[in-house]
């Protein structure tokens, strides 16, 4: 398999809604990147951001309005999906009704021509991978939403091709299924070497199965690296809200070193020139004290929520910004309590103030 590249990819459509009929929806924009074979890659995103139409076109079902799709040297913009080798898992599962699971798992080799032993046993390999080695007879109609969703992913596995194409593959599965698939296809994509392009808007899911995340929003790569890349530097105020939990707190400069909110100077991690800036705090970042102290932030707890392995508190600072903190030991601290709070400047993030906080912000 070689390497997958993009070259000014764009698609638009021309709206049949009433309210905006005629005109231009740009669904992917100048998209450029590289996919590298025998990688896990996903496609991160809001509903509506371009991932699923990208997919698309590269496995043809897609026609770019301009732009080629490359596969190593060979330009394949206007090869049939047929001809591209590859292994799509739709959405909406897609089974043959006529068909039980183990015909509609087994119909890729079948059409091939490649049905011998071996390939048999890497059918129930692939069953019982899903889940379904007990209900090979069963017909779609007879399983839930989630079995046929893992019905699909078998089907496209089975055919071995060495390119994936997975459109939320694991939307339907409830979490404990879902969970644990994604460590089987992980181990499946690299124990075969495949290469995988993964479309999901859960973020715990694309850092899971991930060697590459590459995040959209209104149809461009807004970022793409490895999930510890992103995740500890995010290059937008979109790419550190969107993924994962941070808190931004919009300032003004004291000097090239320093920032305030509030009554608090916050020391930044390197010189910045700029006038206004927003900084970025994981929540898991944020240290919460009883203490009102005035050199610090200073909010009431609105709500503390358990979540399992964590507690969560929603601090309503006092000039009505929100500010989420993650603690993984419990504390007295209690809804209407006064505290402070404070970070390390190494881990703050500096982004521009922009035009727009909310809408570059938003998702």
């Amino acid at each position: 398999m070689p390497n997958i590249k993009l070259k000014k990819l764009t698609k638009k459509f021309i709206s049949i809604n009433e309210a905006t009929k005629g005109e231009i929806i740009v669904a992917v924009n100048d998209v450029s990147l590289e996919i590298k074979k025998y990688s896990y890659n996903t496609l991160l995103g809001p509903s509506g951001c371009g991932k699923t139409t990208l997919l698309r076109m590269i496995s043809g079902l897609e026609e770019p309005t301009s732009g080629k799709v490359f596969f190593g040297r060979k330009d394949i913009t206007n090869m049939p999906t047929q001809e591209r080798n590859i292994g799509f898992v739709f959405q909406s599962y897609s089974l043959f009704p006529h068909m039980d699971v183990w015909h509609n798992v087994s119909y890729g080799p079948m059409i091939r021509n490649n049905f011998s032993q071996k390939t048999k046993n890497y059918i129930h390999e692939v069953l019982k991978m899903v889940r379904l080695d007990d209900r090979a007879n069963a017909y779609p109609n007879e399983l839930s939403g989630g079995m046929q969703q893992r019905v699909a992913v078998a089907r496209a596995i089975a055919t071995k091709s060495p390119l994936m194409l997975l459109d939320e593959p694991l939307g339907a599965l409830d979490a404990r299924i879902g969970t644990a698939l994604r460590y089987d296809l992980m181990k499946l994509i690299k124990e075969y070497k495949l290469t995988a392009i993964h479309v999901t808007h859960n973020q715990e899911e694309a850092m899971t199965i991930s060697d590459n995340i590459i995040m959209m929003k209104r149809g461009k790569v807004v970022q793409s690296g490895s999930p510890k890349e992103i995740y500890d530097k995010p290059n937008s105020i979109f790419a550190a809200y969107f993924l994962g939990r941070c808190n931004f707190f919009r300032c003004e400069m004291v000097d090239k070193n320093h920032v305030r909110f509030q009554d608090a100077v916050i020391e930044l991690p390197k010189n910045n020139s700029k006038k206004k800036v927003v900084l970025g705090v994981r929540s898991e970042k944020i240290h919460i004290d009883s203490a009102v102290r005035k050199e610090n932030i200073k909010g009431t707890i609105e709500f503390v929520n358990f979540l399992g392995d964590k507690w969560q508190y929603i601090i309503r600072l006092f000039d009505g910004t929100e500010v989420n903190a993650l603690k993984r030991t419990p504390s007295d601290l209690r809804s209407g309590d006064k505290v402070s709070i404070n970070f390390f400047s190494d881990n703050i993030f500096i982004f521009d103030e922009p035009k727009d906080f909310e809408k570059e912000k938003a998702v």
